[in-house]
C-alpha cells in the first residue's frame, strides 16, 4: 500500500508531536525549549519560547495556555509565552522511568502525572489553584495521556519499565477526580467515538488487543508473534491506532537490529495484518510520531523532517499501476 503524502516540514530534533483539537499538531523541542503549533496541513501557527530552565520536560497547549513541567517546576503561560503562574517542585531524578506530564484539557483543567509519590493532579489552569488530586498504584512511572472523544474524560497510561504498566480513565465531578482502571497492556489510543480502545503489549500482557472500554473485555487479540508472519522480523513498541478501522505497527528490518524497520496495517475487527506500508522512503526505528486517529499519521526520522501520510481509499497490497499477469 502506497499512502498518500499530504505534507512535510522541517522541525528540529529531537522532538515530541502531539495532535491537538480541530487537527493541528504540537510539536515540542527540547533541546532549544521551544514549541511550534502546526495546523492540519504542517503550517507553523504560532512558536512558543518554553518559561523553563530545564531541557527534560514535557508540554501541553489549549486554545488559551500552554503548560510546561520539568522535575522542579510546573509553569503556566499564556500563547504569547507571557508566564501566568509557576510552581515549584522537586522530584528526585533516580529510578526510571521518573518522568511527570502534563495534559490541558478543553474545559480548562491542566491534569498533572507526579512520579514523586505518583499522583494525578489536577489544576484550575487559569489559576494554579489545586482542584484535587488523586494517589495512584504505580511507582515512579512515565505517563501518557490519551484524551477520550467527549474531552470530559482523559485516557493515560503509566509506563514502570519492567514492570506491568497501568492504564487508567480519569474525570472530574463535582470538584473531584474520578476514575477507574483498563485492562491490557498498554493504552495506545481510543477510537473516535470513545467506545474501543488500543492495548499495546507488554512482558506481562503479551497480546495486542482492541478493548471495549465500558468492561474492558477483549474485543479482538493478536499475538505479536503473528503479526510479522513468516517474514522473521519481530514487533517494535512503535504502534498507532490511525483509524476505527486499521492500527499501524512497527516490524524490524534488521536482522533483529534496531536501526530500520517498516509499517504494517492490521484491521481493528480482527488484528489481522491488511497490507504492508511502502512510503517510498526508509523509516528509522520508531518513525511513528503521532496520528490524528481519522486516517492520518505523521513520521519523522534522524533528519529535521516530519511527514504527514493519509491513508489511501483502497487499502491494498497491490503496487499502483501494477498489471496482473492472468
Amino acid at each position: 500500500m502506497r499512502p498518500l503524502l499530504i505534507a512535510e516540514a522541517p522541525l528540529a530534533v529531537p522532538r515530541w508531536v502531539t495532535p491537538l483539537a480541530g487537527g493541528r499538531w504540537l510539536a515540542h523541542h527540547p533541546k532549544d525549549r521551544s514549541a511550534t503549533v502546526l495546523d492540519a496541513g504542517l503550517r507553523l501557527v504560532t512558536r512558543i519560547d518554553l518559561p523553563v530552565t530545564a531541557q527534560q520536560c514535557r508540554v501541553s497547549v489549549n486554545e488559551r495556555h500552554l503548560a510546561a513541567i520539568t522535575h522542579d517546576e510546573l509553569v503556566v503561560c499564556d500563547l504569547s509565552g507571557t508566564t501566568l503562574w509557576r510552581l515549584r517542585h522537586t522530584i528526585e531524578t533516580g529510578g526510571l522511568p521518573n518522568e511527570p506530564n502534563c495534559h490541558l484539557d478543553i474545559q480548562g483543567t491542566l491534569w498533572v502525572y507526579l512520579p514523586d509519590g505518583d499522583d494525578l493532579v489536577a489544576y484550575d489552569a487559569a489559576t494554579g489553584e489545586e482542584i484535587d488530586r488523586a494517589r495512584l498504584k504505580s511507582s515512579v512511572g512515565a505517563a501518557y495521556f490519551h484524551p477520550h472523544p467527549d474531552r470530559k474524560r482523559l485516557g493515560f497510561h503509566v509506563a514502570m519499565g519492567q514492570d506491568t504498566p497501568l492504564n487508567h480513565l480519569a474525570w472530574l465531578a463535582d470538584g473531584r477526580i474520578q476514575g477507574r482502571s483498563l485492562p491490557g497492556g498498554f493504552l495506545g489510543g481510543l477510537t473516535s467515538d470513545g467506545d474501543r480502545y488500543l492495548a499495546l503489549p507488554h512482558d506481562d500482557v503479551p497480546e495486542i488487543s482492541i478493548r471495549d472500554l465500558a468492561t474492558g473485555a477483549i474485543m479482538a487479540a493478536c499475538d505479536p508473534a503473528e503479526v510479522a508472519g513468516d517474514s522473521g522480523y519481530r514487533l517494535m513498541e512503535a504502534a498507532a491506532l490511525v483509524s476505527d478501522d486499521f492500527v499501524l505497527v512497527a516490524v524490524s528490518t534488521d536482522d533483529w537490529g534496531d536501526d530500520f524497520e517498516e509499517h504494517l496495517l492490521l484491521a481493528t475487527r480482527n488484528l489481522r495484518r491488511q497490507a504492508g506500508v511502502d512510503y517510498g522512503i526508509d523509516m528509522a526505528q520508531n518513525a511513528i510520531t503521532a496520528t490524528d486517529g481519522r486516517g492520518r499519521w505523521l513520521t519523522g526520522g534522524r533528519d529535521a523532517t516530519v511527514r504527514l501520510w493519509q491513508l489511501p481509499d483502497r487499502v491494498t497490497d497491490e503496487v499502483p499501476g501494477q498489471l496482473d499477469l492472468w
